[in-house]
């Protein structure tokens, strides 16, 4: 990892238990201190944990995505080590902290500085970035924008350190979250490095111009540089446009000559201009051919897409290699969501009647915001498709508020971690699985299923659509009345050939989100806008429309240029007729102008628009 990154950019420290022979009490301190309950362990940032790193952390590219997804994050703070000895009388390091924006949690925030050694063997193995001391954590006392703090630590080098293999890692930590908020080290500083960061967030549900938060592009070296700065739009939907803004102007390509410590700031605007997904890069690019580009993703997805394909699994392609092609064959719109990069909200997710939610063979998923998140979109009505080999495993074995959380919204019981099988047969008479047949090893799957689970239904709204034998089953259906569900305990990526990935889908898509429903004497057979009374009105109007079966139902009020400007979201709503009352206002309670306006209602997968005059 450390080969594309420069030696102010990434860092890293191996905590090694002192049963192994290089460790330290300090090291078994750190370990405690992480909660690691099995080894090895990676975590990035200090609060993203992934469980059983093996081989994979010989040159680290898997988890390379993870990295990238976190080296945009801004912090409030500036940490630099102005000074350092190992001299055996005076050893010591001094760090210099510098605050650009208050800082929070300062009880539970402390410096820490790590000595480190390289090139150490054990049983013929070389261990680089060892712990071999941990000074003692200082308190900080600054939390304001502005402020500055010196801290000084003495230590005295052990007799064993080989001086030339040492240095010093500094790093401000919250414990409340154990995330890392700045580190410095004493490595020298590159002729040629860059950082950058983004405020707010890098993926936006919305339509018409979207503008994103401001980007920092500094330079961290040594020497002046030269920076092409563009903008790549080949992924962003016909009609679409972008552009990005520097000093006032907007811009597709821009070249920039930045002093050391010189900093640049941008802003990325996308214009959404129809119903999709679409996403831009912001490329920085060195033309000293010394420093690596970097890169910054933003996206928009359109209010009006059906189903958001969350993407948790640690950095694999799992998602454009075997559920984006399946979603293509369900004939709905959906969207893709990286987890890696971007937290997700409920706010988030009540926007689409359906969240597919894939986690390969990757861990920690769900986490506990995740699971906060999808607790309040399924308690509104939502229906959810989740598939991973091991998400009973991790839930049960972390216990408490997750296996709560497993039992009561996937409906699940957990009962062993690998069920040694790797085929399984549909339910006859199901709605989902009648007559499929399943391999999920061989074939141009994703050969990873080393441990699909063993799961049965925990109550009277689950029920078994998939088993691996008469004893063993690997995939149930919930339905509470309010929310469905739909759980695999094995990865859908492993299923070994595209037909059987592509039916499976389309039965999971259409029991979640069916998009016809029964007639009644009574009931409307789909879901459609009957109108707004009156129309033109001043300064409310009503909006009558039908609702075809029991669904989740959206209702919004857009403008001219497709803006949405105010949610009327109905969630779960029973078939029949129904209405909601516009005043006029927008979602943040502003009076809206005279003109044309448009009400879209969205359900049981049909929408329909009205438009509607406002005069004041």
């Amino acid at each position: 990892m450390l080969d594309s990154y420069d030696s102010i950019e990434f860092d890293t420290i191996e905590y090694l238990a002192t049963s192994g022979g290089l460790g330290s009490p300090d090291s078994d301190a750190r370990i405690t201190y992480y909660g690691n309950n099995g080894m090895p362990h990676i975590l990035f940032n200090g609060g993203s944990m992934l469980v059983g790193a093996g081989t994979d952390v010989v040159d680290g590219t898997v988890y390379n995505p993870i990295v990238q997804s976190m080296l945009d994050d801004a912090t409030p703070l500036k940490l630099s080590i102005s000074s350092f000895s190992f001299d055996a009388l005076s050893g010591h390091v001094t760090v210099d902290l510098e605050l650009e924006g208050d800082l929070d949690n300062i009880s539970s925030t402390k410096l820490r500085v790590a000595v480190l050694e390289d090139d150490l063997i054990s049983g013929g193995t070389h261990y680089h970035n060892v712990l071999r001391d941990m000074l003692p954590d200082q308190t900080i006392t600054i939390s304001s924008s502005g402020e500055t703090q010196q801290i000084t630590i003495p230590f005295t080098p052990d007799n064993s350190w080989v001086v030339e293999k040492m240095r010093l890692l500094a790093f401000v930590q919250d414990d409340s979250s154990k995330e890392v908020l700045q580190s410095c080290n004493t490595r020298p500083t590159p002729d040629y490095s860059s950082r950058y960061y983004v405020l707010g967030d890098r993926i936006m549900i919305d339509s018409g111009e979207v503008v994103f938060g401001e980007s920092a592009l500094f330079n961290t070296g040594t020497m002046t540089d030269t920076y092409d700065v563009s903008l790549e739009t080949d992924s962003l939907p016909a009609g679409w446009g972008a552009s990005f803004s520097y000093e006032g102007a907007d811009q597709t390509n821009l070249t920039l000559t930045m002093d050391p410590d010189e900093r640049a700031l941008f802003n990325v605007t996308i214009d959404a201009a129809t119903a999709a997904e679409g996403e831009v890069v912001l490329v920085f690019h060195s033309q000293s051919g010394q420093a690596a580009d970097r890169r910054i993703t933003f996206k928009v997805i359109s209010p009006e897409v059906n189903i958001l394909l969350v993407d948790d699994d640690g950095g694999q392609d799992y998602e454009s290699l075997y559920f984006m092609p399946a979603l293509d064959d369900v004939g709905k719109s959906y969207a893709t969501w990286d987890r890696a990069s971007t937290g997700l909200s409920s706010a988030v997710l009540e926007n689409f009647d359906v969240v597919v939610w894939q986690c390969g063979w990757a861990f920690p998923t769900v986490d506990a915001a995740d699971r906060a998140a999808l607790s309040t979109y399924l308690d509104g009505g939502g229906n959810l498709f989740i598939t991973g080999q091991d998400i009973g495993w991790e839930m049960d074995d972390e216990g408490g508020a997750a296996a709560a959380w497993y039992t009561n919204y996937l409906h699940a019981d957990f009962v062993g971690d690998d069920s040694g099988m790797l085929t399984l047969d549909g339910v006859a008479g199901d709605a989902i699985s009648d007559g499929l047949s399943l391999a999920i090893s061989g074939g141009d799957g994703a050969n990873n299923q080393d441990y699909p689970s063993d799961i049965d239904p925990a109550d009277a709204s689950g029920s078994v659509i998939l088993t691996y034998d008469a004893s063993r089953n690997g995939a149930i259906k919930v339905d509470t009345g309010v929310y469905k569900v739909v759980y695999l305990a094995f990865g859908y990526e492993g299923i070994n050939n595209a037909a059987d990935r592509s039916a499976l889908m389309q039965g999971i898509i259409g029991w979640l989100s069916p998009v016809a429903a029964a007639a009644g004497d009574n009931i409307p057979t789909k879901t459609m806008l009957v109108g707004n009374v009156p129309n033109p009105f001043n300064p409310m109007t009503e909006i009558k429309f039908n609702v075809g079966i029991n669904s989740r139902v959206k209702l919004g009020v857009y403008d001219v240029k497709g803006h949405l400007v105010r949610h009327l979201d109905q969630g779960m709503l029973v078939a029949g007729e129904h209405s909601a009352v516009w005043n006029g206002l927008d979602n943040s309670g502003r009076t809206l102008p005279s003109g044309t306006y448009f009400c879209r209602v969205e359900g049981a997968g049909s929408s329909e628009s009205v438009k509607m005059m406002l005069v004041r």
